[in-house]
């Protein structure tokens, strides 16, 4: 609800920029903070009040949220996610290469093969970038699985948990 009504704020200004107009100052309702210890619960849920800002606020909020919306979509990368990685030994991998110890190769579910990828260990903020040739991890709770090289320069061996962010399409081998 909150990215849309932020999108159709956008889409508004942006409207109006393109036709040459000046932006007409729109009222924005954010939920206000509300002490939940003294608000009177109605089945579990505290109460939330929302508040209507005037245009001199708005101009404070909006580019606040703008700066939000971008850092989660353009610093991050839509195609960012958390979760447990895991270390494997490789093989025969599904994209028909094989794999040794050493490669910064990784297997994930979804990512299209040749595609890079940042993977960062939360617990200490190293980071590597490796190639997806493999599908994988097949057990619930893991995004991907590394090699050991790729394993040991995030500095962990077995499980942690990372972030990854696809930094980089397929390559063409021609």
């Amino acid at each position: 609800m909150r990215f849309f009504f932020i999108s159709a704020v956008i889409c508004h200004l942006a409207l109006s920029v393109a036709n040459a107009q000046p932006a007409p100052t729109l009222p924005v309702i954010l939920p206000a903070v509300v002490d939940t210890s003294a608000v009177k619960a109605k089945a579990g849920k505290p109460e939330i009040h929302l508040k209507v800002l005037g245009a001199v606020e708005t101009a404070v909020v909006f580019p606040l949220v703008a700066l939000q919306l971008l850092s989660t979509a353009l610093i991050e990368g839509a195609t960012s996610e958390s979760g447990i990685a895991s270390v494997y030994a490789g093989g025969m991998t599904a994209s028909g290469e094989k794999t040794r110890a050493g490669d910064t190769t990784a297997a994930h579910r979804s990512i299209p093969f040749g595609s890079r990828v940042r993977v960062t260990n939360r617990a200490n903020g190293k980071s590597v970038v490796v190639r997806i040739n493999d599908r994988g991890p097949f057990v619930r709770g893991r995004i991907i699985d590394l090699m050991p090289s790729s394993a040991k320069a995030l500095g962990f061996s077995g499980l942690t948990r990372v972030t990854i962010v696809v930094v980089g399409g397929a390559i063409r081998k021609e």
